[in-house]
């Protein structure tokens, strides 16, 4: 996160399948036969679902196929409504078909052997957080990680007091926002629900990171 070539970029997944659309994950429709601004880099309909989100180095990126113009409003529309912002944190309990919004998860051995990331905290919108298997979610990281011009660091962090790992001091990552496969990457949701003054500083955060003034 030092310099502009290891800063991590947030992009959202493309698809040709309407499948998650169906199932009610966020996304915009985005046809190259019809739009405004054709240069698309798309051969085919694609479904841009901001609803399931990758973060990657800059430097990890090739070169462009085309541009998305016209869409841009309507993806931040979209991408406000997928992260939830302004839906709060559940108070509903740690039990299949609840709203996830505002847990912390633990990873899977993968993610933890891949991202160095032991736990997460969920931002899903809480409908499609009961029963979608893709949760979509900020970094739990400790005080071995340099933190980041977006990154949110709880001055009270007692709500992780229950947890077997120790963070001595706790970095939200928010600039490393990404979507998680749940049976792949979640190896359980966990008691614990952080308190709705953290989830407000992740949110501002949030819309700082992706520009989403006057999209909330």
């Amino acid at each position: 996160m030092e310099t502009v070539e290891t800063e991590p970029s947030t992009l959202a997944h493309g698809s040709t399948s309407g499948r998650d659309a169906a199932y009610g994950a966020r996304h915009v429709l985005i046809d190259p036969r019809t739009a405004p601004f054709r240069r698309t880099g798309f051969s085919r309909p694609t479904y841009v679902y901001t609803s399931r989100l990758v973060s990657a180095a800059r430097s990890e990126l090739g070169t462009a196929a085309g541009q998305i113009v016209a869409e841009m409003p309507e993806i931040r529309v979209s991408l406000a409504r997928a992260l939830g912002l302004g839906t709060g944190v559940t108070r509903e309990g740690n039990v299949p078909g609840s709203n996830r919004r505002g847990r912390l998860i633990e990873t899977t051995a993968d993610v933890v052997a891949d991202w160095d990331v032991r736990h997460a905290l969920v931002l899903t919108e809480p409908e499609y957080s009961r029963h979608g298997y893709q949760q979509t979610v900020v970094p739990l990281l400790d005080e071995g990680f340099e933190p980041g011009d977006f990154d949110v660091q709880p001055a009270d962090n007692r709500w992780l007091k229950t947890l077997k790992w120790r963070y001595g001091t706790a970095i939200l990552a928010v600039p490393m926002v990404s979507t998680l496969y749940l049976p792949d990457h979640i190896a359980r949701f966990l008691d614990i629900v952080v308190p709705n003054e953290v989830m407000d500083h992740v949110e501002r955060a949030l819309v700082a990171h992706f520009g989403l003034e006057g999209y909330v």
